[in-house]
C-alpha cells in the first residue's frame, strides 16, 4: 500500500508550474522587444528599397548598352540610323527618369534586352535619373536608407553627375539625403 501513494506523489511533481512558464514567457517578450527595437525595421526596408533600386538602375544601363551594341545608337538617340526616337525628337534626356521613358522601356522589351515585367516596378523606375552625355550613359538615384547614404559610392550631388562631386556633409555624414547613388 505504500508504493502506491508513492507513484502518485511523483506523478504530480513533473514539469513547470504556472508561474515559471508566465516567467519565462515575460523574459522571452522582454527580449523580442528589445531586439525588434535594435535592428530598426523600417532602416532595413529602405535598405531592400535602395538594392532592387541598384539592381533595376544596372539592368537599365545593361539593356541601354546591349540595345547599342545592335543597332550602334541608344534608343532615343533620333540622328542616328539605329535610334527608337522613343522619346519624341529630343536628344537631351539629362534627369529624365526612367519612369518618363516609356517608349523606350517598350522598345527596349521588344528588341528582347529588357523582360516585360521590368516596366512593373513603377515605384522604382520612377526614382531612376537617366543622363546620356557622348554616347556614356549614367543611371542615378537617390538612397532611401541611411547606410546607403553613408555608402561611398553615394558621393553625386545631383541626378545628372558625372563628376565624383563631394555631397553637402561629405560621404559620412550626409545632409538630409541630398547625395545620389549613381553607375555608367
Amino acid at each position: 500500500m505504500n508504493l502506491f501513494p508513492a507513484r502518485i506523489k511523483r506523478n504530480l511533481q513533473k514539469g513547470f508550474t504556472l508561474i515559471e512558464l508566465l516567467v519565462v514567457i515575460g523574459i522571452l517578450g522582454i527580449l523580442a522587444a528589445a531586439l525588434v527595437a535594435t535592428i530598426d525595421p523600417f532602416e532595413q526596408l529602405n535598405k531592400a528599397t535602395d538594392s532592387n533600386s541598384k539592381n533595376v538602375a544596372v539592368e537599365f544601363l545593361n539593356a541601354n548598352i546591349r540595345y547599342y551594341t545592335t543597332h550602334s545608337a541608344l534608343p532615343w538617340d533620333l540622328a542616328a540610323n539605329g535610334g527608337a526616337d522613343c522619346m519624341t525628337n529630343t536628344t537631351d534626356i539629362t534627369g529624365a527618369t526612367v519612369g518618363q521613358m516609356g517608349a523606350c522601356l517598350s522598345t527596349l522589351i521588344t528588341e528582347g534586352e529588357l523582360k516585360s515585367g521590368f516596366t512593373t516596378a513603377t515605384g522604382i523606375i520612377g526614382g531612376l535619373f537617366v543622363t546620356e552625355t557622348n554616347s556614356n550613359i549614367t543611371m542615378c538615384f537617390k538612397p532611401k536608407s541611411k547606410s546607403g547614404q553613408r555608402d561611398g559610392s553615394t558621393k553625386y550631388t545631383g541626378p545628372d553627375a558625372t563628376t565624383g562631386a563631394a555631397c553637402p556633409g561629405g560621404p559620412t555624414n550626409p545632409v538630409n539625403g541630398t547625395c545620389y547613388w549613381c553607375t555608367q
